[in-house]
């Protein structure tokens, strides 16, 4: 075998839990996809996307969330790892409510002996409702843990907004002159927090319910392997092999493939667009049908620097591997070295782009749009519905259809500054709140040009105007393109949208 083929395998056992509950979860992952493939499930799995794994079956509606654990140590109903994963799989289970859910908590440790619920539930989960007693504890137990984590997320989030205002009141009470922009951000700052209560009050109701706790603890899988932590990676190791032993008309490429497969994985975790994130069975046809020297392209050597320290010896299974792993190493790292030196110079002497993050705004369904405008108390969204009444020259249905477009485009924008400041996406925020104030100014400009122009109708002001934004925009991404970041067209016509809402942009003349 060559060096490459070695990566994969090079790992220690006695390795640092980091590392090894990393290893743990990529060879979970690893012979979940096999397993699919040879059930021939439909299923697509998605890496680091909500949760450690995401199944989802579109055709039939399911999805299976999956927290993986790797320690050494016991755990109980009241470890922060299984009171976090409660938490977030009580989310997924909202946002999924359309899917047939189950959320799984996976671990190779056993179960505490000061535990008093998880045994019990696992003996009835699945169908606590035969069992009313035992279904009452769960339910009053995951009632609790829900409590407590929402009452200290929800504490920080109130905190940091409240410590932004308290900040931005100190520099108007220092301020020599009066200073509208800070009260302004104080204003949408009160109202930041006003949308967390209110969402915190919906939140806390859906806690309350019996009914929704009832099905959310019924769909909740314990998997406790009680298998020691640094045995557990030699025993999936073994089932990966036996795997691709059942699936492979090659046994003399498992070895590669078994490397191909997992640097096939590290590869989808770390995409930057979640949608990238995807194992198939189509997408392993393919590799089991690729040459050796594909194969042997596909194993990267980043892995090694995220595998080591775990430097397993190749053992039963791998019997192909005639080379002593330790004797290897001088020899490999040379490799390293020479390999980063070329790829230095490549770098260097390239005339391509780099890559940079987008920015965009996810997508949302109508009934969020709806729930948006409801909560505003519809002040912003019939302001906005006045000024395309006011356009000249549509017919009734293109009219609507572009008041459809860009109430979506409002609400998107929006629910997406919420969702930055809320989980501290801090420089995607501030970096899309300087490119607000610019379109603001844009805006303002725009509407004195407007009146000051008799022979331009509203709707090729319009039209225009999205225009100028998008040549903004493309000013806007030159500049910040040295900060590896653009940002989507759809943010800036949400922002334009948003302007009208709140009266800085019309596209009709005042008469």
């Amino acid at each position: 075998m060559t060096t490459n083929e070695l990566i994969i395998f090079k790992k220690d056992t006695d390795a640092p839990g980091s590392n090894r509950g990393f290893v743990y979860q990529y060879l979970k992952t690893l012979l979940l996809w096999l397993n699919n493939y040879k059930s021939k499930k439909s299923i697509t799995i998605y890496c680091e996307v909500d949760d450690d794994i995401k199944e989802i079956n579109l055709m039939e509606q399911t999805v299976r969330f999956t927290q993986l654990k790797c320690y050494s140590s016991a755990l109980n109903i009241n470890s922060d790892e299984i009171k976090k994963s409660f938490y977030n799989y009580f989310l997924l289970h909202l946002i999924y409510e359309g899917y047939e859910g189950e959320y799984v908590f996976e671990t190779n440790t056993h179960i505490s002996n000061r535990d008093t619920v998880i045994e019990k539930w696992m003996s009835y989960q699945g169908n606590l409702q035969t069992n009313q007693q035992i279904q009452n504890v769960c339910i009053d137990k995951t009632k609790e843990i829900l409590r407590e984590v929402f009452v200290d997320e929800k504490e920080s989030m109130e905190i940091a907004i409240k410590k932004k205002i308290s900040t931005r009141q100190e520099k108007i009470s220092i301020a020599i002159s009066d200073n509208e922009e800070l009260r302004l951000e104080i204003e949408k700052l009160d109202k930041e927090l006003e949308v967390l209560q209110n969402l915190s009050a919906t939140f806390e109701a859906k806690i309350d319910d019996d009914e929704i706790i009832s099905d959310f603890t019924n769909r909740i899988s314990w998997i406790f392997e009680s298998i020691d932590a640094v045995q557990s990676i030699d025993v999936l190791k073994e089932q990966v092999n036996e795997a691709l032993i059942d699936i492979s008309k090659a046994e003399n490429r498992i070895d590669l493939y078994f490397g191909r497969l997992l640097s096939e994985i590290n590869f989808k975790a770390v995409k930057e667009k979640r949608e990238l994130r995807f194992l198939d069975n189509s997408l392993l046809e393919k590799i089991l049908g690729e040459t050796d020297d594909v194969i042997r392209s596909g194993i990267d050597n980043e892995i090694l620097q995220k595998f080591d320290g775990l430097k397993l010896t190749v053992q039963q299974g791998f019997s192909s591997v005639s080379q002593d792993v330790f004797g290897s190493e001088n020899r490999l790292r040379k490799d390293i070295d020479s390999w980063g030196n070329r790829l230095e110079s490549q770098l260097q002497s390239t005339t391509s782009e780099p890559e940079y993050h987008l920015f965009e705004m996810p997508r949302v369904e109508p009934e969020e749009v709806e729930e948006f405008i409801k909560q505003e108390n519809n002040e912003h969204q019939s302001k906005l519905e006045m000024k395309f009444h006011k356009i000249e020259g549509l017919d009734e249905e293109m009219r609507n259809n572009m008041l459809q477009t860009a109430t979506e485009l409002r609400c998107r924008y929006l629910l997406y500054l919420q969702r930055l400041n809320f989980q501290n996406f801090h420089r995607e925020y501030d970096e899309i709140k300087k490119l607000e104030k610019k379109v603001e100014d844009i805006c303002n400009d725009a509407v004195l040009e407007l009146q000051m122009d008799s022979q331009i109708t509203s709707a090729r002001f319009y039209l225009k105007f999205k225009k100028e934004l998008k040549l903004a925009l493309d000013e806007f991404n030159a500049l910040v393109k040295i900060k590896k970041f653009v940002v989507d067209l759809d943010v800036v016509y949400g922002q334009m949208f948003h302007m009208a809402a709140k009266c800085f942009l019309r596209w009709h003349r005042e008469r």
